[in-house]
């Protein structure tokens, strides 16, 4: 049995509040604006873009590249980029993603062969100071793997990860417990954990390790893009962060490129 102090229910119960009060804020435009007094703004997304194969079963990377130029935001990590029996063989979408939006890609391949790579992959348009694969393979699993960068928002490093993780919980849970303790090393730096999480039940004691170790996140309907029921693609912030505001982009277009819809989200940076 899983037992929690009352200063960690109280904890995870603030933040649940918090998220449920802010499921239906948009990010800032021109009109409004959701940022916290003296916080900068850092517009990102998250987007499991299945080998750029839709739901009509076209190939399509020039379809992705235009849903992610209209997301407008600093940063988007992706999953499942490039060829994996599906899509075109011999196209590195990596760089063709890189070109077609005009952002730099930093590539975490968990597959590789002659024909292509496939994996995760940070987009951006922010100064880089390092980038690091992670690898998350669990034994006699499918190979995965995240990507580690820090960006810089104003001046100011921030973390950020982005990853997809297994379809097992005990794989999950290894994979979660990697990633804490990765974030663990440098706890006073803010970061930033997103991805396909593959989470589905809302109470698994993954995501409570994942509330414990994070103050705040988003975690909204993204997963079947054709009538998204499952909260699957999540962000979650420590060291300062906030998210303000997040939503689902749902368009025809976004209903189409991808079996996951892609989720917006503005973080708040002190």
């Amino acid at each position: 049995m899983i037992r929690f102090t009352d200063e960690r229910v109280r904890r995870i119960a603030s933040a649940l509040r918090a998220a449920r009060a802010r499921r239906h804020l948009r990010p800032p435009d021109s009109r409004s604006n959701p940022l916290p007094e003296g916080m900068a703004a850092l517009r990102i997304a998250t987007w499991n873009i299945h080998s750029c194969v839709g739901l009509d079963a076209r190939f399509a990377p020039d379809r992705i590249a235009e849903v992610i130029r209209g997301l407008d935001v600093d940063l988007i990590g992706l999953q499942e980029v490039g060829w994996h029996h599906r899509g075109e063989v011999g196209l590195d979408q990596f760089d063709y993603l890189a070109r077609a939006t005009g952002l730099t890609a930093h590539a975490a391949p968990t597959k590789h062969n002659a024909r292509a790579h496939y994996g995760n992959c940070i987009l951006t348009r922010l100064p880089v100071r390092s980038v690091t694969p992670i690898d998350l393979c669990v034994r006699h699993r499918e190979p995965r793997g995240g990507v580690d960068v820090v960006v810089e928002v104003e001046g100011r490093p921030v973390r950020v990860i982005a990853a997809h993780l297994g379809l097992d919980p005990w794989e999950r849970a290894s994979q979660i417990a990697r990633i804490i303790g990765l974030l663990d090393q440098q706890p006073e730096l803010p970061s930033l954990f997103m991805g396909d999480l593959n989470e589905w039940t809302p109470t698994s004691p993954r995501l409570r390790r994942l509330a414990e170790s994070f103050e705040d996140w988003a975690s909204p309907r993204s997963f079947h893009a054709k009538m998204p029921t499952l909260r699957l693609d999540r962000m979650y912030v420590r060291g300062g962060l906030k998210i303000p505001a997040f939503e689902v982009i749902r368009t025809p277009m976004t209903r189409r490129a991808s079996d996951h819809l892609p989720v917006r989200a503005v973080v708040a940076v002190p």
